[in-house]
C-alpha cells in the first residue's frame, strides 16, 4: 500500500498565527453547511483519571474524511505528557485511504487559541488593549500569543490558584504581563480568556463591566463548568457548533437546566458572525462570550494546512500501513 505521512509535531510546518486565518475557514465550513460533524463521543475512564474522546467529520473545501482520536487526562499538567494526547487521522474522502497521521495535541493546542482569536476578532471592542488569563498551562499559552495577533493587547492579568506558578508564567510572558491575586482582579482586563481545568465555576458574572469580550475554553464535557449563570445571562452569547454546545457545555446545559436561560440566549455561531448572517457586538457596552467547545472542521482544516507545508518542507515520515 502508498505510505502514510507521519507527523509527529507540527512546529515546524506553520507559521506563528497561520491558525486563526484557518479557524475563520473552519467556522464559515460549519456557517455555510459544508463540514458534517457528529457530536464528539467521549468514555470516561473508570479510576476517574481521564477520558477517550472521538471526534470524526468531514469537510469541504478542502475535502477530507478524518478523527481525531485523543485521550484528556489533567493530572499531567505540568509533565513532559500534558493533558491532551492522540493522533488526526486524514483519509482521502474519494476512496478511504489513510494519508496521514498527525499530533492532535499540537494541533489542539494551535486550533484552540486560534478558535478563540478569530472570534475575538469578530466580537471584541476593536480598541480592547488589555487581557485577563485564567489558567497558565498550554492553552493559557497559545491564548496569550493568538490574542496578542488580532488586538494590541498592552496589558496582561494572569490568575491561577497558585500564585507562585501564576508569577512564573507571567514572567514568561514578558513585558506587560504580571500576575494577580484573584480571578476577579483578571476579570478587569478588556478580554478574557478562561482556560482552566476547574470542574466548578470560580468566574462571577457579577465582575462583568460594559464592552468586555469573554472565551470560555476549559470545560469541554457536560459535567464541569468554569463560570456562573449570571455570566451567561448578562452576555450575548456565541458558540462555535451550536448542537455541540447544547450537547456538551457543561456552562450552558447548568444554566438551561437551573431556567436561568433558555436555547435562544445562543445568539448562533461565530461562523454565522462573520458570514455576516447573525449580528454579534451591535454597541461598545455590549458584553460578548464565545463558548468553545472544538469542532472536528477545525481539525481537518488546520491538518490540511499543516499537511501541504509538511509537503513543500519535507517534514514528516513516510511509513508503510
Amino acid at each position: 500500500m502508498p505510505p502514510v505521512c507521519i507527523i509527529a509535531s507540527v512546529a515546524a510546518t506553520r507559521s506563528s498565527n497561520a491558525a486563526i486565518p484557518l479557524m475563520r475557514r473552519a467556522f464559515l465550513a460549519e456557517a455555510e453547511g459544508r463540514a458534517l460533524q457528529p457530536i464528539r463521543q467521549a468514555i470516561l475512564i473508570p479510576n476517574g483519571k481521564g477520558l477517550l474522546s472521538m471526534m470524526p467529520g468531514v469537510v469541504s473545501d478542502p475535502d477530507w474524511l478524518g478523527i481525531k482520536v485523543i485521550s484528556v487526562f489533567p493530572g499531567n499538567f505540568g509533565t513532559e505528557l500534558g493533558s491532551h494526547q492522540g493522533p488526526i487521522l486524514l483519509f482521502d474522502p474519494d476512496n478511504g485511504r489513510l494519508l496521514a497521521m498527525i499530533d492532535g495535541r499540537e494541533v489542539t493546542a494551535i486550533r484552540t487559541a486560534g478558535a478563540s482569536a478569530a472570534a475575538t476578532d469578530a466580537l471584541a471592542n476593536a480598541d480592547a488593549s488589555s487581557l485577563g488569563v485564567f489558567g497558565y498551562g498550554e492553552q493559557a499559552q497559545t491564548h496569550v500569543a493568538a490574542i496578542r495577533a488580532v488586538r494590541s493587547i498592552r496589558e496582561v492579568l494572569v490568575w491561577g490558584r497558585d500564585l507562585a506558578r501564576a508569577q512564573a508564567f507571567a514572567a514568561s510572558l514578558g513585558e506587560g504581563a504580571r500576575a494577580v491575586a484573584t480571578p476577579e482582579d483578571a476579570a478587569s482586563a478588556d478580554i478574557l480568556c478562561l482556560t482552566t481545568a476547574a470542574k466548578e465555576p470560580y468566574f462571577e458574572g457579577r465582575w462583568l463591566r460594559p464592552g468586555q469580550h469573554v472565551n470560555v475554553v476549559g470545560s469541554s464535557i457536560p459535567t464541569t463548568s468554569e463560570i456562573d449563570h449570571e455570566t451567561l445571562v448578562r452576555s450575548r452569547v456565541f458558540v462555535d457548533f451550536r448542537d455541540s454546545a447544547l450537547a456538551l457545555g457543561g456552562d450552558l446545559r447548568r444554566a438551561l437546566e437551573a431556567g436561568a436561560i433558555t436555547p435562544e440566549h445562543i445568539l448562533g455561531s461565530v461562523g454565522a458572525v462573520i458570514a455576516g448572517t447573525c449580528s454579534g457586538r451591535e454597541s461598545a457596552d455590549d458584553i460578548t462570550l464565545f463558548k468553545s467547545l472544538g469542532m472536528v472542521a477545525e481539525d481537518l482544516i488546520a491538518c490540511d494546512h499543516i499537511l501541504r507545508a509538511a509537503e513543500t518542507q519535507d517534514a514528516g515520515t513516510l511509513a508503510a500501513f
